[in-house]
């Protein structure tokens, strides 16, 4: 009988395969840090995590969250694709299904790039939650703005200490440097369509 996915998840290869991924991260994490001789104080200041899970990222002993991953490239000045590679794409104006950058950093968490356009600094992509799950453990904040629909499920969205329940079809839009995250409140997997707008507006 074949292994389900749980029981993949559950594999000691699994594990060895997630665990270099997560320190091959966490050192391009630190690199980009310490090229741009910023502290870990002052990336945690800018994100709202802590420097003690910070250095865990970066020693590859933590599984960060999509939406800390978000605030991590933020303050360091690069798309998110960028901590998982050089981001770079060719000129075709077409970005094919296989080209696409998927990002899973927690169970049931999923981040699908669907276009990264630098001249622009603008992302758009295609975020999955199982329920139960959320883009974040608090909320993490960063430079840019952000706006998105939710294409399926049950969603709340956090927002500068408020929550709001989404709806298939309802929106949002706001600030990323108000903490933020969110949260599958369904029995269903939620699914959104995201833009964020990088920038270096920021708002203490």
């Amino acid at each position: 009988m074949r292994p389900t996915p749980r029981e993949r998840s559950r594999s000691p290869e699994h594990a060895a395969v997630l665990d270099g991924a997560m320190r091959d991260l966490g050192a391009r994490i630190r690199a980009l840090r310490v090229a741009r001789r910023k502290t870990l104080q002052q990336v945690a200041e800018a994100t709202g995590l802590s420097p003690s899970m910070l250095s865990m990222v970066e020693r590859g002993q933590a599984n960060p969250s999509i939406g800390s991953l978000m605030a991590i490239a933020g303050a360091l000045g690069v798309s998110m694709a960028r901590l998982f590679g050089d981001g770079s794409r060719s000129a075709m104006p077409v970005v094919r299904a296989a080209e696409q950058m998927v990002m899973t950093t927690r169970r049931g968490v999923r981040r699908r790039l669907l276009i990264r356009d630098d001249d622009t600094s603008i992302e758009v992509a295609e975020n999955t939650y199982a329920p139960g799950t959320a883009s974040a453990d608090s909320p993490i904040r960063h430079l840019g703005r952000e706006m998105g629909v939710l294409l399926e499920g049950a969603l709340a969205v956090e927002v500068g200490g408020e929550r709001y329940l989404l709806g298939v079809g309802d929106a949002v839009v706001f600030d990323s440097t108000r903490p933020h995250r969110f949260v599958n409140v369904g029995g269903r997997t939620a699914r959104t369509l995201w833009i964020n707008v990088h920038g270096t507006r920021w708002v203490p």
